[in-house]
């Protein structure tokens, strides 16, 4: 075999393992620093749902809290012409929700910090689908730091103490290519 060979194997090795190590390692770090929550992407079949529910218009600042890849901020700043906000502790999907934004040249900008430590009084709307603990967690947060008239919407999860001011019911939809059920979840809406 020749030598070239030889090289190019061992370079592409050595660059697999490399990006291999980065993904778990920003895997566990996302685990280690939410406390066990994993990181779950929002189905697709439902970006543009949630945007409409929230009833967003132009201009309006809103957060994603656990953004992930910023599939939701970049569908909501594309389509409906808003300035986003994203947090998201986990490396990986913040490296790739980085990407996205900037290919997608969207007025999005994804801060890697711990959400519950971060100042959410400019939000005019704040998407989330976190766990029921990370909710119950948020809830005195969104009651001392957003500004009246903000709305809070969740995807699947509720806040334990207060109720919805109106629940989007998923309705069923089916796979074009395996006919098999998509799991999609209610969206609550909570205005303070």
């Amino acid at each position: 075999m020749p030598l070239i060979i030889v090289y190019i194997i061992l370079i592409f090795f050595v660059v697999f393992s490399f990006l291999a190590l980065l993904v778990f390692s920003s895997i566990a770090w996302g685990l280690i620093a939410t406390k066990g929550v994993p990181f779950i992407s929002t189905p697709r079949a439902d970006w543009l749902k949630l945007c409409e529910a929230a009833e967003l218009k132009p201009g309006q600042v809103v957060y994603d809290l656990g953004c992930g890849k910023a599939n939701l901020l970049t569908t909501a700043a594309k389509n409906f012409g808003i300035r986003g906000v994203g947090y998201e502790i986990s490396l990986w999907p913040n490296i790739w929700g980085r990407f996205r934004v900037w290919r997608r040249q969207a007025d999005v900008e994804i801060r890697l910090k711990n959400f519950l430590k971060a100042d959410i009084s400019r939000a005019d709307v704040v998407f989330c689908y976190l766990f029921p603990e990370v909710m119950a967690q948020l809830e005195p947060k969104f009651k001392s730091e957003l500004k009246p008239g903000a709305k809070v919407v969740s995807y699947a999860f509720t806040l334990p103490n207060i109720k919805p001011a109106k629940v989007v019911s998923s309705t069923q939809k089916y796979s074009f290519w395996t006919k098999k059920p998509l799991h999609t979840s209610d969206i609550n809406i909570y205005q303070f």
